[in-house]
């Protein structure tokens, strides 16, 4: 595709199937299933069966029942259909396999299968295998799937699939990090649903491509999507579109948690309720409640939550997925924030994982930043730079982390270009919590032109732990003793001017540049 996966599709298009066209599409129904017309019935299937069974499932629920069974057999497509009307009914995550493979076997017997049918057949591939965990397949049988999508010259009975299909490809690609062909597979799947019915695919569409933004750490995109992923709610677990609901909810939590605003995360995540558990976005509820009791919540009762799924799903949650990638950071920087950064770091080991991972480099680099050994957070930030994707963007938690370890070393003109540009990136994000991941003396820069946004209730990192010299240690305690420079001065017995070299060598090492921030820097310290 040629188009930017991320802008409207061209036109003014709604994503509103309209209701006079569905109603036309149900009274047909009903038509051909009172006249036992069921080529006809079977034609309507073809076309509308995604649709109806988002719009309108009762109409189906009706007729299924009246369908004769020998028909059904005879018609693979059409009772493929009618089990995947049972499977949703019973609130499954897939179709029973001795179904699917009747009908695999039914399209690979022809010569020459339709593309809907093989479509159909990669994409209940995709889905068989992100059930099952088995990811790296599930991205292979995406691949067929992409493939004919876009090369396929028969399209009949596309503009009803391909929604779907572009769900199951987005999905693949998300579970293992490939957050930029699942950003693409999702917006595509929405300009392909607005541009035929339009299909009732589209904001759903919308709310998976918002979610795969807001977990790159882009929320201004997140954002723009979260804007058209609105759909009605329901709380009916067998309604298709159930499941489906969760993307742009958790899209607006993520969204809110970026812009610190704790009201709106909440809201959000009240939304999301335990009907998430059975689908394939179950981890970033846990992920979302993670980042908020991470600066404002209870971060012992987070950890706990994210070491039973981790425990309780291990297949689904391996460190190879985004999945236990994301939890498995979340449980290093709730670690961190309570204090205990050796075992943060072994939540992460082996270390050269994290270093494929730039969300995993993050949290591996500041528990070893938090240690006092800014160094190797920087080695480890150098090798997973020649990891990231180069057309990814720049997430502002990456940014924040290199100002970070950039302040900590000498200060030199282009260190301080990155500190001073470290702004511009979470301006570009609307990822502003990643600021509260700064040191003080880099925070300091960030909000000197301007305050962050938010309530200012916000917290989460510890400051460095550094080793001091005798010396530095005895002008810390000083410090914390006498208010004034003289006062230091006259208790080291030095002169004004050496005491405030001293004051200013410790202020470096600790990343700070006022009494107060080296006092709140090293509280464990004095402790």
């Amino acid at each position: 595709m040629t188009d930017d996966p991320r802008e409207p599709a061209s036109g003014d298009v709604s994503d509103t199937w309209p209701r006079e066209e569905r109603e036309r599409i149900v009274a047909e129904i009903h038509g051909a299933v009172d006249a036992e017309r069921w080529d006809d019935f079977g034609t309507i299937i073809d076309d509308y069966f995604f649709a109806l069974s988002i719009d309108a499932p009762d109409a189906l629920i009706e007729a299924w029942p009246l369908v004769p069974r020998g028909w059904l057999t005879e018609h693979p497509r059409q009772w493929l259909a009618a089990e995947f009307s049972a499977a949703i009914w019973r609130g499954a995550e897939r179709v029973e396999e001795r179904v699917t493979r009747t009908f695999t076997q039914w399209v690979l017997a022809q010569a020459n299968p339709a593309p809907r049918d093989v479509l159909l057949v990669h994409a209940m591939d995709v889905r068989q295998h992100l059930v099952a965990g088995r990811f790296a397949r599930a991205n292979d049988a995406a691949d067929d799937a992409q493939r004919i999508i876009r090369d396929a010259e028969d399209r009949a009975g596309f503009e009803d699939l391909i929604g779907i299909a572009q769900v199951q490809i987005g999905l693949a690609r998300l579970v293992t990090g490939d957050l930029g062909r699942a950003t693409n597979a999702f917006s595509a799947g929405w300009r392909q649903c607005r541009a035929g019915l339009p299909h009732p695919m589209a904001p759903y569409l919308a709310g998976f491509a918002a979610v795969a933004y807001a977990l790159a750490g882009d929320n201004g995109r997140a954002a723009e999507w979260t804007a058209r992923s609105g759909v009605p709610r329901t709380d009916d677990p067998r309604a298709m579109t159930y499941r489906f609901q969760f993307g742009g909810r958790l899209a607006e939590a993520l969204v809110a948690l970026g812009c610190l605003d704790r009201t709106a995360a909440e809201t959000a995540l009240d939304q999301v309720d335990v009907g998430i558990e059975s689908g394939d976005l179950w981890w970033i509820g846990t992920h979302a409640r993670a980042r908020s009791a991470l600066f404002w919540g209870d971060r012992a009762a987070a950890l706990r939550e994210i070491e039973r799924s981790l425990n309780s799903f291990p297949s689904l949650t391996a460190p190879t997925s985004l999945a236990g990638a994301r939890l498995r950071a979340d449980a290093s920087d709730l670690l961190q924030s309570l204090g205990e950064p050796e075992r943060a770091s072994r939540v992460l080991e082996p270390i050269e994982r994290a270093e494929n991972d730039p969300y995993l480099a993050v949290s591996a680099a500041r528990a070893l930043m938090i240690q006092g050994r800014a160094r190797e957070a920087t080695e480890l930030m150098d090798r997973a730079q020649t990891h990231r994707h180069p057309e990814g963007i720049e997430t502002a938690r990456w940014r924040v982390m290199r100002a970070n370890l950039t302040h900590l070393a000498r200060p030199t003109p282009s260190a301080e270009d990155v500190i001073a540009g470290t702004r511009s990136v979470l301006d570009a994000t609307q990822a502003w919590d990643a600021a509260y991941e700064a040191i003080p003396g880099v925070r300091q820069v960030i909000t000197a032109d301007a305050p962050l946004p938010g309530d200012g209730t916000a917290r989460f990192v510890p400051p460095p732990m550094v080793s001091l010299t005798p010396r530095e240690e005895q002008v810390l305690g000083l410090l914390a003793a006498h208010a004034s420079v003289q006062e230091i001065a006259d208790a080291m017995y030095v002169s004004r001017n050496t005491a405030k070299t001293h004051l200013r060598v410790l202020y470096r090492k600790l990343g700070v540049s006022s009494r107060e921030a080296a006092l709140e820097a090293t509280g464990h310290l004095r402790r």
